[in-house]
């Protein structure tokens, strides 16, 4: 038994080495500091503020998000030091981390079934985690994606291994890991159905042995355990909370391609439940297709399973998805909140299908794998070309073309700006039609520098464009400088 434990172990831990060796390749592939567009630089600040703040006895900031991302890079930066590496540590170890605790939960799935293929059904799933592209590019990211999905993660291990052993200590660290689970990403709070049905399912197989009392007891620790970390955020008011008040979830969203949401307006190749339906189980980014196959009997294999493993591994995917199809976005990293479940699909279908001792199968899965990888380094790739490179370019160019110090309003690559330019930048967001002539109609030149189309297809009717069309039409806006997409423009002095 201590053999089968230890060895168990070790399986775990060469999961999250290979995990992390996968990772850091990539970023010796592609440099990146994790650092893009908006968020992953708002949280970055944030982390800063809430650092200084946490070191002189303040209460934290305000904030758009919950607190538990920039808890995790305050405490990295105690060891690296203030920099974006703080963040992307901690993404970068948590997305690792992902590996074996899925290769855990898909063991645990198994063990009821049968215990000889556990450990292979873990080890597929935790594979597959490792290399898919989209899991890959979060963990290279200063984001909360991985962090939140480790802890939702290792508290489904914990759910599904008190459902076997009820042992009260393991509930209420199930408990502990999906309230911080959900106090980094507010979308986890999902999660507590399926973990819920679990547990209720496990009680009613042994509750000769559970009761009433013991029941209402277990329920009043996991409570207690989960509501302190959680209530803590949510009474520190409207702070911490800003996507829980924008979301705008509505059912009927999961049939319309066009939509407006906080972003702007968009308009979708694929109707938003539709995409959320076949991103996840065909696109390489999360299963390859060649695995598709897999996690079908995957899928078909959990009939066979307990009662509690299919309520929270078929629940998983499911909460997700009926969150997901409802709300005004299409995103791929939204989509990982349910990736793990879906990768145990995967392992559980290998698992039946055959096992290591069939060559024709081993070469599958290596064929599977190297495929995931290769797709994998070019997502990486494209990615941190678009998303970071590109808008670095941008950045240089207009920094080489204007003195420090200079005044700009912007919009889209303002914080890359700011942090990669001496230029005095101006959100163009932030503005109102009150606020912009005292900005503009002063003695100093002001520049403008816009994705212009991108404004008036995406913004039409909201404050950038709104702003843009003032100034253009207003003081008036003279075209100076055109690059990869985005003018400079001087702004004019005809403020009457």
């Amino acid at each position: 038994m201590q053999l089968r434990y230890n060895s168990e172990l070790l399986i775990a831990l060469g999961l999250f080495a290979f995990a992390l060796i996968v990772r850091v390749f990539m970023l010796a592939a592609y440099p990146f500091d994790g650092l893009y567009g908006q968020d992953p630089y708002a949280y970055y600040d944030y982390a800063v503020s809430l650092r200084a703040a946490l070191s002189q006895g303040q209460s934290p900031p305000s904030f758009f998000w919950p607190l538990g991302y920039p808890l995790h890079v305050v405490a990295a930066s105690w060891i690296v030091g203030v920099q974006p590496l703080a963040g992307q540590l901690v993404s970068l170890i948590a997305g690792a981390l992902i590996a074996p605790l899925t290769f855990a939960l898909a063991r645990e799935a198994m063990l009821r079934i049968d215990v000889q293929r556990a450990r292979q059904a873990g080890v597929i799933a935790g594979l597959i985690v490792a290399t898919a592209g989209q899991l890959m590019i979060s963990s290279l990211s200063v984001m909360s994606d991985t962090v939140g999905l480790a802890w939702a993660t290792g508290s489904a291990w914990l759910t599904l291994h008190y459902a076997r052993t009820l042992r009260p200590g393991i509930l209420a660290l199930a408990s502990l890991t999906l309230s911080i689970a959900v106090v980094t990403r507010w979308a986890s709070g999902l999660l507590a159905l399926p973990w819920v049905a679990c547990i209720l399912l496990a009680w009613r197989r042994n509750w000769s042995s559970i009761g009433w009392r013991r029941a209402f007891a277990l329920s009043l620790i996991a409570v207690a355990v989960g509501g302190v970390i959680v209530g803590a955020q949510l009474l520190s008011g409207e702070s911490h909370t800003g996507d829980l008040q924008v979301v705008g979830w509505d059912p009927t969203n999961a049939f319309r391609s066009r939509v407006v949401n906080s972003d702007g307006a968009f308009q979708y190749d694929l109707p938003i439940g539709l995409f959320y339906l076949i991103r996840p189980l065909f696109h390489p980014s999360f299963v390859f297709p060649l695995f598709a196959p897999l996690w079908l009997v995957g899928l078909w294999s959990l009939s066979r399973a307990d009662s509690p493993a299919r309520a929270l591994l078929i629940g998983w995917p499911l909460v997700v998805y009926g969150f997901l199809a409802g709300i005004a976005w299409q995103s791929d990293r939204f989509i990982l909140t349910l990736f793990p479940a879906l990768a145990v699909w995967v392992g559980l279908g290998f698992a039946w299908v055959g096992d290591f001792r069939r060559p024709a199968l081993v070469v599958f899965l290596v064929v599977a794998l190297i495929g995931t990888f290769v797709w994998s380094l070019r997502v990486v790739g494209d990615f941190i070309h678009r998303n970071k490179n590109a808008d670095l370019a941008r950045v240089q160019h207009v920094a080489a073309l204007l003195p420090p110090g200079t005044r700009v309003i912007t919009f889209g690559v303002t914080l890359t700006l700011e942090h990669y330019s001496d230029l005095d930048v101006t959100e163009i967001y932030s503005e109102t039609l009150e606020s912009l002539p005292d900005r503009v109609c002063g003695p100093d030149a002001e520049y403008l520098y816009l994705d212009v189309a991108n404004i008036e297809r995406q913004w039409s009717g909201l404050a950038p464009e709104v702003n843009y069309r003032w100034l253009r039409d207003g003081p008036g806006l003279e075209a100076i400088d055109w690059f990869e997409g985005y003018t400079l423009f001087e702004v004019g002095n005809n403020c009457s």
